[in-house]
């Protein structure tokens, strides 16, 4: 079996620092500049290296990148929702194609044990 589960370019599994970046845009109103995301983020980051990550993020197809006088303004190309489904469908199919009813049955248990803890919490 030739079994590959690594993400296509439609599924783009984040970094935590790409994730940081990507939910400061995401609750943004209007794009940002990079010094704004870094002043928006989380711990102690260089503002060379939230300029590199946002550039990757963009030439990868996560955002969008608009140059606008001598700045570069970055917003996301999908709302949260859209990019969470758009990387589950992609990895559960590819899972699925691999180990077939293995990922349903480890998905349900799963899926049952988190509503258990869920409702414990209530």
């Amino acid at each position: 079996m030739n079994c590959q589960v690594k993400c296509r370019q439609k599924c783009q599994l984040l970094g935590s620092l790409e994730q940081k970046i990507i939910e400061v845009l995401w609750n943004a109103k209007n794009p940002l500049k990079p010094a704004e995301v870094l002043m928006k983020i989380e711990g102690e980051y260089s503002y060379t290296t939230i300029m590199t990550v946002l550039k990757r993020m963009s030439l990868k197809g996560i955002l969008k990148r608009e140059l606008n006088g001598k700045v570069y303004f970055y917003s996301p190309l999908k709302i949260k929702e859209t990019f969470v489904a758009d990387c589950l469908n992609d990895l559960f199919a590819r899972l699925f194609d691999c180990y077939g009813q293995a990922v349903v049955d480890s998905f349900y248990s799963s899926a049952k044990e988190a509503n258990i803890k869920t409702s414990l919490a209530s």
